[in-house]
This record gives C-alpha cells, sequence and structure tokens, in this order.
C-alpha cells in the first residue's frame, strides 16, 4: 500500500499566464465575427478552455513517495542519489545555462527560477544527476535528505 506522498509538486504556469491567455478570445472573435458572434463565443470560449487545460494536465509532477523521488515520468530510488542541492538566484541560472550538462535528466520549468540538483550515485546509471524545477527547492532537497535517512 503507497503511503503519502513526503513532498509533491505539480509545476503548474503562474496565475498571470491565463491572463495573457485572454489574448486567445478578442483573436478568435476577430476571426469569427464575419461568420457569426455566437460561433465566435463558443469558439473563444473552448479555444481558451482548451490551451488552459492542456497547461495543467502537461505540467510535470515533481513527487517523493515510498523511497523513489519521481520527476515527470521518470523516477529513481533516493538511495541512489547523493546531496541535493537546492539551487536559486544566480545559481539556479548558472545550473541552466553555463553548468547544463546534456547528459543530466531535466524536468525544467520555464516559470520556475528555483532548480535541486541531486547527484546520481549508481555507477550503473549512465545520468550523472536530476536537475528539477521547483518553487519550493529548499523543501525538495530537505525531503529529499529525510527520505534518504529513513532508507
Amino acid at each position: 500500500m503507497d503511503s503519502a506522498p513526503s513532498y509533491r509538486e505539480r509545476l503548474v504556469p503562474p496565475w498571470w499566464l491565463l491572463l495573457v491567455l485572454l489574448l486567445v478570445v478578442p483573436a478568435s472573435l476577430l476571426v469569427f465575427l464575419p461568420v457569426s458572434i455566437e460561433v465566435g463565443i463558443v469558439v473563444a470560449i473552448v479555444l481558451y478552455a482548451g490551451i488552459a487545460l492542456v497547461l495543467w494536465l502537461t505540467a510535470p509532477v515533481v513527487e517523493l513517495r515510498d523511497g523513489h523521488l519521481r520527476a515527470g515520468r521518470a523516477r529513481i530510488g533516493v538511495g541512489f542519489l547523493g546531496t541535493a542541492d537546492a539551487l536559486e538566484g544566480a545559481a539556479a541560472r548558472a545550473a541552466l545555462r553555463s553548468g547544463w550538462d546534456p547528459a543530466d535528466h531535466h524536468v525544467i520549468s520555464p516559470w520556475t527560477r528555483a532548480v535541486v540538483r541531486v547527484p546520481v550515485t549508481d555507477e550503473a546509471d549512465s545520468t550523472p544527476a536530476w536537475v528539477i524545477s521547483s518553487r519550493r527547492a529548499g523543501e525538495l532537497a530537505a525531503a529529499i535528505a529525510a527520505a534518504q535517512q529513513r532508507a
């Protein structure tokens, strides 16, 4: 039986992006106005709701449960991980720019500013580290450390 996750975060877009997406409404109204205003309104609502739903459903989930870290679709046991580093500000930007290693497993969200970098200690794994976006990077790193102590 699965226990409750000790950490869970869905990397959804920020609230202001939904306001920006409202620009879809007048655009679709302008396109469909010559046809029918009713059709334009229906298309605008469906288009806006569809885009918002796709953004929500495709947002990656970061979860720590039962001694496993899951980021997106990938999963690894915390026993195969080293010390997690919560990177914010300039350190996070450096990890995502000059420190980018294509061999790392990346779960990056463009609307989060902090990342957690966790080295993989398993000799059989060709991935040197996991780099995960998080709005609460310190909490994620602490949850990984606590799960490693329990394991």
